[in-house]
């Protein structure tokens, strides 16, 4: 069996190789490389083009690094029947992270004291309202692996969460007061005092929120988001903070990505805009390492693989 894969240090392929001896983990050096390899492989990680899919007639499997798989030929996979797997859970924990970050800064009007500081002003407390997120409601838009993480904070916090999430049918945890279906998302939307956007974007959920979601906000509340911009519509949340419609926005993604060095969402006091950064962490990688280590165990055996995608509901 072959299976195509990126560069991995010698310890992980080491490990792969010593547990895997009936497998040839084969490394493209380049892209030509890439298409003269496929015709020979059964699988492959990272490594996933219509052109890649093409050339490989006898591709089973595909594993990919990242949990947003919007970018992906769906239809060409769907057509030949192959398995598509992607890092679900894998970002949860440090994006859930980031998602916190943003709501403690904007509570706590970080934003307001950064720049006293770099004015060298010791700020009267009488000028800015902190917050207490203490009995506050959080409303988890997409209770899947950020959101999950994201909720669990949150109780930490002592915050009330609800939540949306498409499988009613899984239980809800003991640290989320209510699980809703997307449809009830405009009746949510008027109880909470922070909305954390936690969605993948999929042809079902670009522009999830635009005008009318931003109306039914509080104007005390805020927004997050950490997943993909376009699941947020731009000029959309430009308007809304520009207007004072709501408290602000903290969004780690935007659409178009970089943000234009001259959008009107850099110049505003409510707003704080991260460079996409919410993915990093020291230990993704080795996360996503044991994912894949513990698909090509299944794979080999014929076993169901963990993180498949709904090929209809593209994530």
């Amino acid at each position: 069996m072959n299976i195509m894969i990126p560069y991995l240090s010698d310890e992980k392929l080491g490990r792969l190789t010593a547990e895997y001896p009936n497998v040839n983990f084969l490394h493209p050096e380049d892209n030509n490389e890439v298409l003269t390899l496929a015709p020979k492989i059964e699988a492959t990680y990272g490594f996933c083009t219509p052109e890649l899919i093409d050339a490989a007639s006898n591709l089973r499997w595909i594993q990919v690094g990242s949990a947003g798989v919007e970018r992906y030929p769906f239809d060409l996979i769907r057509e030949r029947g192959i398995t598509f797997t992607n890092a679900k859970e894998i970002y949860g924990p440090q994006l859930a992270d980031h998602n916190m970050a943003l709501i403690l800064a904007f509570s706590r009007q970080l934003p307001f004291l950064f720049k006293a500081q770099q004015a060298n002003v010791w700020e009267s407390r009488k000028n800015f309202p902190p917050g207490e997120l203490e009995g506050e409601t959080l409303l988890v838009v997409g209770l899947g692996g950020t959101g999950l993480e994201t909720a669990r904070r949150a109780r930490g916090f002592g915050m009330r969460i609800k939540a949306t999430r498409r499988k009613l049918d899984l239980p809800c945890p003991d640290f989320v007061d209510s699980v809703h279906p997307p449809g009830e998302l405009h009746a949510l939307l008027p109880e909470a005092d922070w909305v954390a956007v936690c969605l993948p974007l999929t042809k079902h959920t670009r522009d999830a929120f635009g005008n009318e979601e931003f109306s039914l906000m509080k104007k005390t509340a805020y927004i997050v988001c950490v997943t993909r911009g376009g699941i947020i519509n731009t000029d959309a949340v430009t308007r809304a903070v520009g207007r004072k419609e709501i408290a602000g926005a903290g969004l780690d993604v935007t659409d178009p990505e970089p943000l234009p060095d001259d959008h009107p969402l850099w110049g505003y006091d409510n707003v704080i805009v991260t460079p996409h950064a919410s993915g990093h962490s020291p230990n993704a990688g080795p996360r996503m390492f044991e994912l894949f280590f513990e698909n090509v165990g299944r794979f080999v055996k014929s076993e169901a693989l963990i993180n498949v995608v709904d090929l209809d509901l593209q994530y």
